[in-house]
């Protein structure tokens, strides 16, 4: 039989991952801190201020995104996603796991009147054995101006997952922003279309200008509603 390949030597220091969510803990730490609950102060690397940091929560990533910007420079901003969330904190009933979050290039079409300044924020999350949908929270800087998680369904539309229509809502927390919105493991908007236990949600953080939100019926497949 093939002798075994050797072992790989030592991973980079940077790309240690404590919590096995696929960002690495040199990109958690940093995160800027969120006030804790009781009015405690926040705590680096903390960015839905549960007390914990995010590098040892599987269900809580924190990362830097790129925000799309018109000159040559463009400048970060810090984004938490929270896993199986109660407002922002997680479930301890939940068992929910991030296993992806990345920033992405938004689509190559989107509707008019539409802004990602994040492009897609996608991610991937495993739910406990039983359960048939899940709860997440994504903070981001109110300063990026979005006002809502949007996914396109079935037929193409752009939704609004944090909108009451969809049985999420918009918040203001210690600062920030924060999109609460659930998807249904191999509903409308779980991309693997497989209810597997896994979700996948290649979304945006979006703000649609409300003087053109509600004209679904006249947009066809570029069409959109809150």
């Amino acid at each position: 039989s093939p002798s075994p390949s050797p072992p790989e030597g030592p991973a980079p220091k940077d790309s240690k991952d404590t919590d096995g969510d696929s960002i690495p803990d040199s990109l958690e730490d940093p995160t800027p801190g969120l006030p804790g609950p009781d009015g405690a102060a926040p705590m680096a690397g903390d960015g839905n201020g549960d007390g914990v940091q995010d590098g040892t929560q599987a269900a809580v990533g924190s990362t830097s995104a790129r925000v799309r910007a018109t000159a040559e420079s463009a400048t970060s901003t810090p984004v938490t996603l929270v896993a199986g969330s109660q407002d922002g904190k997680v479930d301890p009933d939940s068992g929910a796991r991030i296993t992806r979050l990345a920033q992405e290039d938004a689509p190559a079409q989107w509707p008019d009147g539409m802004e990602m300044p994040l492009g897609l924020l996608s991610f991937q999350a495993t739910l406990a054995t039983g359960r048939s949908s899940e709860k997440f929270s994504l903070y981001l800087d109110p300063a990026l101006g979005v006002n809502g998680y949007w996914m396109k369904d079935s037929t193409g539309t752009w939704v609004n997952l944090s909108s009451a229509a969809y049985g999420g809502k918009m918040a203001s927390e210690g600062g920030r922003l924060r999109l609460d919105f659930e998807i249904s493991d191999g509903g409308p908007f779980d991309a693997d279309g497989q209810a597997n236990g896994a979700i996948t949600a290649p979304g945006a953080p979006a703000q649609m200008q409300l003087s053109v939100v509600g004209l679904a019926s006249d947009l066809a497949a570029n069409g959109f509603w809150l």
